[in-house]
């Protein structure tokens, strides 16, 4: 079984995630026990919501740490993401989580400059009203934006970050065509592009106008904007925190997911659980492409949901900088300026703490097509032509000689909500996918960030528990 949002991390291993100490292999063979398969954020939170049901639950891992896609890595005492980058205030159920934990005095507000790079400069573009004050694109194209608010109070009712699927009636249409018939081509290049390709990898044509509808909203949602936050040792100190007091076995490899007249038999290698166990009822919580693998036996059409899914690929540049400019936390880089870069984030400006003084972490994100292309570059091949690009277009930001210099790549960076997805979800939620017992949680299901991965988990356990 592949992991979730498995990547390749040259030069250094992230922190290794402190679990609960294991029980025994031998008293795990219980028919009353469920299985969770994939300790990322999704599985972990519907471990704790069957925990907190009075439920017996063993998490399942391939990776020797918890979190997929949420990770902190630390380098030269330089402190980084890999993977999710921030938390939104609009992760209601995430920050609501997050108290739940003891978390909340962790919290640290990340300073919501963001900056489109257009012709030699950058344009900040703030996530509130301001943005019709930005230079970035000419006055009269600002007047489209006239449309987008009419079209999020017109679909308020289907707009729901924590029922994806309520959204299917409209999905009808790419961003691309969306923006083509009702926008503008500069709208289009400078604004919606460069933030789907800078947070998602995506590209418009790729993207369901149900899906930029949906995060508009939620952004918009607060007179006072979007605002973004971090946590003080990273954001993997969530999942460490999900982790804490959970069975969870790391380096276990899940095999296969299989029916038998009491309820499933989950067979495994390595690590510390024995090579079947038989349980009432399985969370698949790893990424859409896994579960054909793990259940096969499934028939056409609910094969073909998980197989039709589609994820972003991204590689990401780490290297150690001093001095640069510290007036944004996100530069976005538009394709019409570069096929190369998607976007780059400040660690420092991110969190002033997490990097001795005088250095920092600056990570440069590939863009998703680029990255398909050039994924058979070698990592010193990559990193070269990231930071040539780099110094082409923003000499300011170049590091010189890198204190240090990290390549990791996610072939399956996030999940592509592009056109007929939301149809998909609405099958799945009437019940057409999940069987009694085998319930299925990812941010394929619950939305591409780490809200999405939450809700899913604990909805999918909530089913789980209908049994």
């Amino acid at each position: 079984m592949r992991r979730k949002g498995a990547h390749a991390i040259i030069g250094h291993r992230a922190a290794r995630v402190p679990v609960q100490s294991m029980s025994s292999v031998s008293d795990i063979h219980d028919s009353n026990c469920m299985i969770v398969v994939g300790a990322g954020v999704a599985g972990l939170a519907a471990a704790r919501r069957l925990r907190r049901a009075g439920k017996r639950v063993l998490v399942l891992e391939q990776a020797d740490m918890v979190g997929g896609r949420v990770q902190t890595a630390m380098i030269a005492g330089c402190q980084y993401e890999l993977g999710a980058e921030f938390l939104a205030s609009f992760y209601t159920r995430t920050l609501a989580l997050i108290a739940e934990l003891g978390l909340n005095h962790e919290l640290r507000p990340i300073p919501s400059r963001a900056a489109v790079f257009r012709a030699g400069r950058l344009h900040t573009l703030w996530p509130n009203p301001r943005v019709a004050l930005t230079r970035l694109i000419r006055t009269r194209n600002k007047l489209s934006l006239s449309y987008l608010v009419g079209s999020l109070m017109r679909h308020n009712g289907l707009l729901d970050l924590q029922r994806f699927a309520r959204a299917y009636p409209i999905d009808d249409t790419d961003v691309s065509t969306y923006a083509a018939r009702h926008l503008s081509d500069e709208l289009l290049e400078y604004v919606l592009q460069p933030a789907l390709s800078g947070i998602f990898y995506w590209t418009p044509e790729r993207t369901s106008r149900a899906l930029l509808l949906i995060v508009l909203r939620a952004g918009l949602s607060r007179p006072t904007g979007l605002q973004l936050l971090t946590l003080r040792k990273g954001l993997n100190q969530l999942p460490q925190a999900m982790a804490h007091d959970l069975d969870v076995r790391q380096a276990v490899r899940v095999r296969a997911v299989e029916r038998y007249s009491h309820g499933f038999l989950v067979r495994t290698s390595g690590g510390a659980a024995p090579t079947e166990l038989r349980c009432a009822g399985v969370v698949v919580a790893t990424t859409a492409a896994v579960v054909p693998q793990l259940c096969p036996w499934l028939d056409a059409d609910r094969l073909e949901f998980f197989r039709a899914v589609r994820y972003s690929r991204t590689a990401q540049l780490t290297v150690g900088a001093a001095n640069l400019p510290q007036s944004h936390y996100g530069l976005l880089f538009p394709r019409r300026e570069t096929p190369f870069l998607a976007s780059a984030t400040l660690q420092g400006v991110k969190n002033p703490h997490s990097s001795p003084p005088g250095r920092e972490a600056f990570c440069l994100h590939m863009s998703g097509p680029a990255a398909n292309a050039l994924h058979e570059l070698d990592n010193d091949r990559l990193a070269a032509l990231m930071l040539s690009e780099l110094r082409r277009l923003l000499p300011a930001y170049y590091p010189g000689d890198p204190l240090f210099r990290q390549v990791s790549r996610w072939p399956e960076a996030l999940p592509e909500f592009d056109v007929g997805h939301f149809a998909r979800l609405q099958h799945f939620a009437e019940g057409a996918i999940e069987l009694p017992g085998l319930t299925f949680a990812g941010d394929y299901v619950g939305g591409p960030f780490i809200e999405g991965a939450i809700v899913s988990g604990e909805q999918a356990a909530e089913r789980l528990l209908q049994l």
